[in-house]
């Protein structure tokens, strides 16, 4: 009995020992700045922002474009000719293993959004171990595929309008910025082939990878996944900066109109700041394709993305959400929490907060010790602002901490009660 108690002792230090190996190897966060808050600041020599000019934003001239682009998607019937009432617009996304993981449970729960667009159908033609130096190829099967899957979901090239696009390369090995401009030039072959192949296609959207970190394999880690933002801005800036062959308009046009989705990427857990982080529970036993709430965070993001994006919620959500009254066009556009009003107070105060789509929301109350005092708000919440109104009462004089939390948003404030 002795010696199997120490054998079985040895194998547990055995398997704490590895346990802590592996954990130490996993990188909780590569101290890169998201790019989206990288802003003027530089990484390697090249400065931050989503768009050119440091900004997230795009000008405002690309802007008016992609609206004009907007404007042009309609219900089409299966020959591409204007039906509105029986035809269908297609949002097709384009990628890889990681794209499909995400896109095919973004689908299922945007199919039962009661705000959907009736007439959209949503198909997702990314597939597995499809990287964009493969499906850059006209002749590749994964375009076989993908219209195959059109077919099934009984639509035709002629009504897909819109797309999401989200690659990567396997195994990338050389440095920055070569890997990240190689991507980059197959991505624009990827872009011309839809324009091509989907001749009506107006608009698409492209996100860069989620965070790398975690990876155990070389399939594609950090750097790259990081890196790979820049590929998407730097794709985006070339059309903007009027580049003939990304040209969207015209006899000439030989690609969509071209502009950031979601920007997924953050360093681990360290939070950006709109709340969004990256644990290893997000991920599969890889550290790379996304676990089920890798897939969530994702679908929210895109979710959120579309009902608000000026040139997607005209024809992602059903009418009556776009119309004058109060509906999706009224949406807040990113999580948000308000300072308190009036601060300091006694015995009542105002908290404010803002949720771009439906969530599961806990918003607490505690005191300078971390201890909750009080339960504001649990449980499912419509998009939109909302109010509450918190009495304290029942609380002595001092400093406390109001906490909102949501899956993908955290946010926390001080406020102070004064007696």
């Amino acid at each position: 009995m002795s010696m199997r108690w120490e054998r079985f002792t040895a194998l547990c230090i055995m398997f704490v020992l590895w346990h802590y190996a592996l954990a130490s190897a996993q990188k909780t966060s590569v101290g890169f700045t998201p790019l989206n808050e990288l802003g003027a600041g530089l990484y390697k020599g090249y400065s931050g922002g989503l768009y050119p000019a440091e900004s997230n934003d795009a000008p405002s001239s690309h802007k008016s474009a992609g609206l004009s682009m907007a404007g042009l998607i309609q219900p089409l019937d299966q020959t591409g000719a204007v039906d509105a009432v029986n035809g269908r617009i297609v949002f097709l996304s384009v990628g890889m293993s990681n794209t499909t993981q995400e896109f095919s449970m973004f689908k299922s729960i945007a199919d039962a959004d009661p705000v959907k667009n009736p007439n959209l159908v949503i198909v997702d033609g990314a597939q597995s171990g499809q990287t964009a130096a493969v499906i850059s190829n006209p002749q590749a099967q994964y375009w076989t595929i993908t219209d195959q899957r059109l077919a099934s979901a009984k639509v035709t090239p002629q009504q897909v309008q819109a797309a999401w696009l989200k690659e990567a390369d396997s195994g990338p090995t050389q440095a920055f910025p070569i890997h990240a401009q190689t991507l980059q030039s197959e991505m624009e072959k990827i872009v011309g082939i839809l324009k091509i192949r989907y001749p009506k296609i107006r608009i698409v959207y492209i996100s860069s990878r989620i965070y790398g970190g975690y990876a155990t394999t070389t399939l594609n880690p950090e750097p790259y996944a990081y890196e790979s933002g820049f590929t998407v801005k730097w794709l985006i800036e070339k059309q903007i900066n009027g580049d003939a062959a990304l040209a969207f308009t015209g006899t000439e046009a030989k690609a969509p109109w071209l502009a950031w989705g979601p920007y997924l990427w953050a360093d681990g857990l360290n939070a950006r700041g709109d709340g969004l982080k990256w644990e290893i529970a997000d991920f599969q036993s890889d550290g790379t394709h996304p676990s089920n709430s890798g897939q969530q965070k994702v679908t929210q993001l895109l979710l959120n993305f579309l009902k608000t994006e000026p040139t997607a919620r005209g024809w992602f959500l059903k009418k009556q959400a776009t119309g004058v009254k109060q509906g999706a066009l009224d949406l807040p556009v990113q999580f948000s929490l308000e300072q308190n009003y009036p601060n300091p107070f006694n015995p009542a105060t105002t908290i404010r907060y803002a949720l771009p789509s439906s969530q599961k929301v806990s918003l607490k109350v505690f005191d300078s010790l971390g201890r909750e005092t009080a339960g504001l708000t649990e449980g499912e919440k419509a998009p939109g602002w909302h109010t509450v109104i918190f009495d304290a009462s029942n609380l002595a004089s001092g400093v406390y901490f109001y906490r909102l939390s949501t899956s993908l948003f955290t946010c926390t404030r001080m406020m102070a009660v004064v007696k």
